[in-house]
């Protein structure tokens, strides 16, 4: 649960942002408005949101002071800079303190909820933040390279901010990336010191050889695994691969002796041209997924992320469906926040949890329609809809026909 204040001269604004996306499906659970600078700075002392954000430019103390004021105070403020000017030099004087991100108005709702859920994902010690040094630059490159790899960035976001971080990663023709993992399953339990030290010390040797070498940039995903995104516009497919690995694979050998870590290599597909970066993250993440999943104790069940608390998730909703379920009682049963969960589970997945939910107890719908004479409202509470109104007009939405329609069609019974 966490507070925002929106900082803008302009009350229109304010109050398109207020609606603009669901804050408390984000688990903001208060907004509050300032029209500048000096303003804000009374309402933080008093309250201190979480988040902040924060226009640029204002008559009644500007962003900039805002943010120079909160950092020399020492607030632990999450910072959103708005910015109606095309003007790189705002921004970046901005970020010389910290700021989490930036958004050039009209505002994106997407962009918007997108970078919220980052900032009380790092709140709540559960992502890359917690590992790295809360440097601006390297946070918002973190955030935005892995954005791209997970699809999870409009190109026109993707080719402004590479721009902004002065990357030039989109000029290439293709592309190809590698997951190296530093988990080895005899090591049983790590402690988490151990875990950050694997992580960042493989990262930062991976970003001295690149740039030497100019290959392409790394970074690290939810999991703290390290990605290597290699980019070239010369070589064939096959002379890249080949190139890549012949690049990586001593460099894995000679770096884990010296860090003493277990160090092991997955390679995606060569992909052409930066839209199908994606596609070569999931193939690199499925074949991780494949060599060192445990056997799944429920091999019958279809679960389709590679990433292990999703996994838990699904597994539980595909065992669990009867029961009441939602986001709130999954993420405090997986001591995970809320916001955090269910924006992972979107990427992972490609559906929205209660999109999700309903798709499990509408196929056990459609299996007891088609095998038994149950009622149709006995059906509904059995597969876990305590209103069978709503798993009549769920039913319709997704196949098109009422269940006693799809009943008749599928096996003739006409319920009396």
């Amino acid at each position: 649960m966490a507070e925002l204040l929106i900082v803008d001269d302009d009350q229109y604004i304010r109050e398109g942002l207020k609606r603009l996306i669901d804050w408390e499906e984000l688990n903001i659970t208060r907004l509050y408005e300032a029209q500048g600078g000096h303003e804000a700075l009374e309402i933080i002392e008093a309250n201190r949101p979480l988040i902040v954000l924060t226009d640029i430019r204002m008559p009644k103390g500007d962003g900039l002071y805002l943010i120079e004021q909160i950092r020399l105070r020492d607030w632990k403020t999450f910072i959103v800079v708005l910015s109606g000017y095309n003007d790189y030099s705002y921004v970046r004087k901005a970020m010389k303190y910290q700021v989490e991100d930036y958004l050039l108005k009209p505002i994106d709702a997407s962009e918007l909820a997108e970078i919220i859920s980052s900032c009380a994902e790092r709140h709540q010690g559960q992502y890359i933040a917690e590992q790295m040094q809360r440097e601006s630059f390297q946070l918002l490159r973190n955030n935005v390279l892995l954005r791209w790899a997970q699809n999870r960035i409009q190109p026109e976001q993707l080719r402004e901010k590479l721009k902004f971080l002065q990357l030039s990663l989109l000029m290439q023709e293709q592309y190809q990336v590698c997951v190296i993992d530093w988990r080895d399953p005899q090591d049983g339990e790590l402690a988490r010191t151990e875990e950050q030290f694997r992580s960042f010390a493989i990262l930062n040797s991976i970003e001295e050889a690149l740039a030497e070498s100019g290959r392409g940039a790394a970074f690290l995903n939810e999991q703290r695994q390290i990605v290597v995104l290699f980019a070239d516009e010369d070589m064939n497919a096959d002379t890249f691969r080949e190139s890549n690995e012949a690049w990586i694979v001593p460099l894995s050998k000679q770096y884990g002796e010296i860090l003493k870590t277990p160090w092991f290599n997955y390679f995606g597909e060569v992909k052409q041209l930066p839209h199908h970066v994606h596609e070569s993250y999931n193939e690199a993440m499925a074949l991780y997924h494949r060599e060192n999943d445990k056997a799944d104790p429920s091999p019958h069940l279809n679960l389709i992320s590679h990433n292990p608390v999703v996994r838990q998730v699904e597994r539980y909703v595909q065992t669990s469906y009867r029961e009441e379920l939602s986001l709130a009682l999954l993420s405090r049963r997986f001591n995970a926040n809320s916001a955090y969960l269910g924006r992972l589970f979107k990427n992972e997945t490609g559906e929205f949890f209660n999109d999700y939910l309903n798709r499990v107890r509408l196929e056990h719908a459609q299996r007891l329609l088609s095998d038994t004479t149950l009622k149709i409202s006995d059906i509904a509470t059995e597969v876990g809809f305590l209103d069978p109104n709503y798993f009549f007009r769920k039913f319709k939405q997704v196949h098109g026909v009422s269940p006693s329609d799809y009943r008749v069609a599928v096996n003739g019974y006409l319920e009396p």
